[in-house]
């Protein structure tokens, strides 16, 4: 493949060709005949093949959103001529990098540390590989696959960024305190709290007979059932709320608010309303499930589900934050009184039942906790 100079030296060629015959000028044929040949010379030596093997290692397989992936390139020469110089050409999510590779010495090995950008989440297959080669007088450039891997495939795991939430109170004391379920139970076995006078309608099981004959009056024992703090974080996936590029926000600190309740010692339920990945009721346990379950997650045109379909059995176990984007929410429950609503990305504002808005991921945490 000729380049611009390359283009520009057959096009030079060309009119000197025509003009040396329409005048009958040989020293310009022959000019051109020459540059002809240096192009000719050019080509072949663009697309002469590298004499190196190059091999990807792949340092981070799972990285932040954001982050680079950390990528050794290692060139090895086992032929007995030194290496050309060449560019060697990566790529992930559809980014592009391109990394030099300099001259090699023969039966010699040189290690090319290099990154690829990440811009969203996902599971993504690096490369393939290409190799291009331009000749010294940049006439000609030659391009052809890289193929040591074979057919095998090198994927990286995109997962959402997770963000410090620790302030200078230490742990945002909204997650704990919302996330404390205590409802008054008839279990014996249960947490006491109290003495009180009875109430037509009480358990008569709960009637404490010492008390009752200290006093003269029948009383009762008090009890509540204290549960493990359980979290519920849900994601809007609806493409309604907001831009690809403030999904990837929301997801960022849906996943942020998940690992911080996690580390504070609270049961974590991670929902999404897009039905493919909905989740699970079931609390998670590490912070690797979390990412994990957030990072295929991706918007829904139309068949995103109902918030309220995602708790059939009520609100009554847990706490629930909704992050949703800046026209948000697609959905609400009954009672905002039982959902907390977050809204992020560009343009968001706060409103009636909206805690938080913030126009990214950085800018929420800034807001979080100042509001907690």
């Amino acid at each position: 493949m000729l380049t611009r100079s390359g283009l520009g030296a057959v096009l030079m060629a060309l009119i000197l060709t025509v003009l040396g015959l329409w005048w009958n000028y040989e020293e310009l044929v022959v000019a051109a005949l020459g540059i002809g040949l240096v192009v000719l010379l050019a080509i072949l030596v663009a697309r002469r093949p590298l004499r190196a093997r190059v091999e990807r290692r792949i340092r981070t397989l799972r990285v932040p959103r954001g982050d680079p992936v950390q990528v050794t390139y290692r060139v090895r020469n086992d032929t007995a001529h030194r290496s050309g110089r060449a560019t060697l050409l990566d790529r992930c999510d559809g980014a592009d990098v391109g990394v030099t590779i300099d001259p090699v010495a023969p039966g010699d090995v040189n290690d090319i540390f290099s990154t690829l950008p990440t811009r969203r989440r996902g599971v993504f297959e690096l490369g393939p590989l290409d190799i291009q080669k331009v000749d010294p007088f940049f006439l000609a450039a030659g391009r052809w696959r890289n193929d040591q891997h074979g057919d095998r495939l090198e994927t990286v795991t995109i997962h959402p960024k997770v963000y410090e939430l620790l302030g200078p109170q230490g742990s945002s004391r909204v997650v704990e305190n919302e996330s404390i379920v205590r409802r008054a139970a008839a279990d014996p076995l249960s947490g006491f709290v109290s003495m009180r006078e009875y109430v037509a309608g009480d358990d008569p099981r709960m009637i404490h007979w010492p008390t009752t004959a200290r006093t003269g009056t029948l009383m009762v024992r008090e009890h509540v059932e204290v549960r493990r703090p359980e979290f519920t974080i849900v994601v809007d996936a609806g493409a309604a709320v907001g831009t690809e590029e403030d999904f990837e926000e929301i997801v960022d600190v849906a996943a942020t608010l998940g690992v911080h309740a996690l580390r504070t010692g609270l049961d974590v339920v991670v929902r999404t309303t897009n039905p493919d990945h909905a989740g699970r009721p079931s609390p998670l346990a590490y912070e690797a499930e979390v990412l994990d379950l957030l990072t295929p997650v991706r918007q829904v045109e139309s068949d995103a589900m109902h918030v309220a379909a995602l708790f059939a059995h009520g609100f009554d176990h847990t706490s629930v934050l909704m992050v949703t984007g800046p026209e948000g929410p697609t959905t609400r429950v009954s009672s905002n009184d039982q959902m907390i609503t977050i809204r992020v990305g560009d343009g968001a504002r706060a409103g009636d039942g909206i805690a938080v808005a913030a126009k990214d991921a950085t800018d929420f945490v800034q807001r979080w906790r100042a509001w907690s």
